[in-house]
């Protein structure tokens, strides 16, 4: 490893360090992880640390990460153990240094999604940033709002169908009427045909859901087809459609609203949904604190304010390396 640069640091405390400089600094220390580097290594590493002072604030951030996670109770446990060795500070227990390791790890993963973030940019016509919502009117009249970190592809043919791809994230599609031109919607291995509708899609990529606001909608995929009706939702997973469900299309579409709506769901799927609006890394460790349940409204404008009223109501804790990177515990 290279000379600690926190040995002749000033004051890092206050310099403003971005999530991309945050990126970097992790996918260095991934590299320089229990090796030595090469004089070739160590000279790009040193260029890079010395080309900004943000970049030197963001390396040693990483770096007390590790010391952060002593706070952790031993037992609890993450929920990921990652392959990393600890590459200084000796003396700290085996679930420490595993947790401090799953903190890089967490960031480093951030950086692991840019290339196929960058594919989906380049193929798609719209798209939206983390925690930018936007509407979008097509040349029908019909009108797209894109959720956070979201993408479509358009293709419209002239007098023929109206079709879009979302790409990643979620949309909410309100179609124009058009009987002699259906619109058709395609999101993983999930296709929805409408000839005028209100109906929101979301997709991860592999896996897809449908939930029907007004009209009348077909859904079909792996074989399997099926008709919603309003404050209805069905699931593509695993290649096939699931059944059929009850929804509330408020809730569903609360994002349109700047809100978030949680009806007894579980402390982890309300930090993965939370997670979609947070520019950094938020965390639950232990699985039953993860199985918690919330309900409440809460505004997606501001994930970490969000955190805080989490922390209060459910009278728990965090570790927070700046708001990058929260972890939350008991």
């Amino acid at each position: 490893m290279p000379q600690d640069p926190k040995a002749d640091e000033t004051d890092e405390t206050n310099v403003t360090v971005t999530t991309a400089q945050m990126k970097q600094a992790a996918a260095w220390y991934a590299r320089l992880d229990g090796g030595v580097p090469g004089d070739r290594e160590r000279a790009a590493f040193e260029g890079w640390l010395a080309a900004d002072p943000a970049h030197r604030a963001a390396w040693v951030r990483i770096g007390d990460a590790w010391d952060a996670f002593d706070a952790i109770p031993e037992d609890a446990r993450p929920l990921a153990e990652p392959p990393l060795r600890r590459p200084r500070g000796a003396g700290k227990s085996m679930f420490v240094a595993v947790a401090a390791a799953a903190a890089v790890a967490i960031l480093v993963a951030i950086g692991t999604g840019v290339p196929e973030r960058l594919r989906i940019e380049v193929m798609a016509d719209m798209t939206t940033d983390v925690g930018e919502t936007k509407t979008v009117e097509l040349a029908d009249g019909s009108r797209i709002e894109l959720n956070t970190a979201s993408a479509v592809a358009v293709d419209f043919v002239p007098g023929g169908p109206r079709r879009v791809r979302l790409l990643d994230g979620e949309a909410l599609f309100d179609v124009a009427h058009d009987p002699d031109r259906p619109f058709i919607v395609l999101a993983a291995g999930i296709e929805s045909r409408v000839l005028g509708t209100v109906f929101d899609v979301r997709t991860n990529g592999e896996e897809a859901a449908v939930t029907l606001v007004t009209g009348r909608l077909a859904v079909s995929a792996g074989g399997g087809d099926t008709i919603l009706a309003p404050g209805q939702r069905v699931a593509y997973a695993a290649g096939r459609l699931g059944p059929v469900a009850d929804a509330d299309p408020a809730a569903i579409a609360a994002w349109r609203r700047g809100k978030l709506v949680f009806q007894d769901r579980p402390l982890g799927e309300v930090v993965d949904e939370l997670n979609r609006y947070h520019p950094g890394v938020l965390r639950v460790v232990g699985a039953d604190l993860a199985a918690r349940r919330v309900n409440g409204v809460f505004d997606l404008g501001d994930p970490v304010a969000v955190v805080g009223a989490l922390e209060a109501a459910l009278d728990i804790t965090s570790l927070r390396l700046t708001n990058f990177l929260i972890v939350l515990h008991e």
